[in-house]
């Protein structure tokens, strides 16, 4: 059976969905777009390969009896609401990350999806990382003994093309055009509960427990923002395990390949990139290197789309649904306000 997708929001980050979503054309099929503008829809359908039909209002979308499950790809502020309608349509839903903006948010998703019995998945793409996985499991089984510390990073800092306009050279960049990304309120933040967001969950994935405190630093170094552009923070752990976050608009991740996650522990330390893993033994001068060759970004799109379908089909709970969202919540919010507060939050 091809299971029938409506994608609610046509924005950028969807180029990548619908990458993923045309890997699994033999499993299931987009037969619907929503978004408050049709321009946009209608590119995403030029991507998609045919056109399908059109929504303006998402709602319309959910009361459609023949759609099987939803991808939602909108704005922060929306993303609660969007969850909870596809819950009460019983639509089975994917949403991009944030999961929502609060606790209470968080509350209402919970009771909406469990009162549903429809499956949601937290879009948590970068779990899918070979890397994390592969050091998840060589956790799981022992591998590396008690472990001690955690670190995860997503920094990048980028440049823009010089200008031929000679005229303005020496002066100070153009403002980018205002979207719902300037508006702390609809962000509900500013880098750490966007793109900070995936180091977070990363850390928590391979934890696997409970984290229940934690301290933050933010800086705003080199975007025109109202917010951080770059997030330090330090967790602790139910077990005693640390946790160290950096993420960053304005500053590289160190090194000449950026590392995502690094795992210290009692018989060696793991740490990988996006397509790179690294194991070195205590008492080993060099480590061990395994590589994943073909693997990029886009991969763990798909990757994270056939576990949503292998969820549907199979009947079980993903990787990361509601609780494990509502954990990388709870340390995104206690970060700012151990910020707001200058103090060490309990969880």
């Amino acid at each position: 059976m091809v299971l029938r997708i409506g994608l609610i929001g046509a924005g950028g980050i969807t180029t990548s969905h619908v990458k993923g979503w045309n890997t699994v054309t033999d499993r299931a099929e987009i037969v619907a777009i929503a978004d408050v503008s049709e321009e946009a829809a209608r590119f995403r359908m030029k991507q998609i390969g045919r056109e399908v039909r059109y929504y303006a209002d998402y709602h319309d979308l959910l009361a459609q009896n023949d759609i099987d499950a939803v991808d939602l790809a909108l704005p922060h502020f929306l993303h609660c609401e969007s969850i909870v309608a596809a819950a009460q349509a019983g639509k089975h839903a994917m949403s991009e990350k944030p999961f929502c903006l609060s606790l209470e948010e968080a509350e209402k998703i919970r009771q909406a999806v469990s009162g549903a019995g429809t499956i949601f998945m937290a879009a948590h793409n970068q779990l899918f990382f070979p890397t994390v996985l592969r050091a998840k499991q060589m956790m799981i089984e022992g591998d590396l003994g008690k472990i001690y510390q955690i670190d995860s990073l997503d920094s990048g800092a980028r440049r823009r093309p010089i200008s031929l306009n000679k005229s303005t050279w020496g002066g100070n960049a153009p403002r980018p055009a205002p979207t719902w990304r300037s508006d702390p309120a609809k962000m509900g933040g500013g880098e750490l509960i966007d793109t900070g967001y995936h180091p977070t969950y990363r850390m928590l994935f391979l934890a696997g427990e409970r984290p229940v405190a934690v301290s933050a630093l933010l800086g705003t170094y080199r975007m025109p923002l109202q917010r951080e552009d770059t997030a330090n923070a330090l967790i602790e752990f139910e077990s005693g395990v640390t946790g160290r976050l950096m993420s960053s608009w304005g500053v590289q991740t160190p090194g000449g390949r950026p590392m995502q996650f690094a795992v210290m522990a009692e018989a060696g330390q793991v740490w990988g990139e996006i397509d790179r893993m690294y194991y070195l033994p205590v008492g080993f001068d060099s480590p061990a290197v395994v590589e994943f060759p073909g693997w990029d970004y886009d991969r763990t799109f798909a990757a994270e789309i056939s576990h949503f379908l292998d969820c549907i089909e199979g009947g079980f709970e993903p990787l990361h649904s509601v609780a494990e969202a509502t954990e990388t919540l709870k340390v995104i919010l206690g970060a700012y306000r151990s910020v707001e507060e200058g103090t060490i939050v309990r969880l």
